[in-house]
């Protein structure tokens, strides 16, 4: 009877999955950066065009974050499709409400 213990690969040493701390740094000076870039657009008075851009700005970050500090980079295809049905009933719970706001007639009763 075959030993399954002894075929470890690399993906199952926790030493291979420790990051390289200049590769952090880089990401968390990029996620400082978008949190000062978002300040600058709030203060640059584009109206009500800058909820566009705080938004790509913030998608970004989120992503970052997910990326590489949740270390999805990594992970298997269950978290993968796990994260995937989270954002698909996210867009589902903002599609319906908004939906009714775009379509509603603000005048009438």
């Amino acid at each position: 009877m075959a030993d399954h213990h002894s075929d470890h690969h690399a993906e199952d040493n926790p030493a291979a999955h420790v990051d390289n701390v200049p590769n952090l740094l880089v990401i968390y000076v990029c996620l400082i950066a978008g949190c000062i870039a978002t300040i600058g657009v709030s203060m640059a008075g584009l109206g009500d065009q800058s909820i566009y851009i705080h938004m790509a700005i913030s998608t970004v970050q989120a992503v970052l974050v997910l990326y590489y500090f949740m270390h999805l980079k990594r992970s298997d295809s269950l978290t993968w499709l796990t994260i995937g049905s989270a954002f698909f009933f996210m867009l589902i719970l903002f599609a319906l409400p908004l939906s009714d706001f775009l379509t509603r007639k603000w005048g009438a009763l």
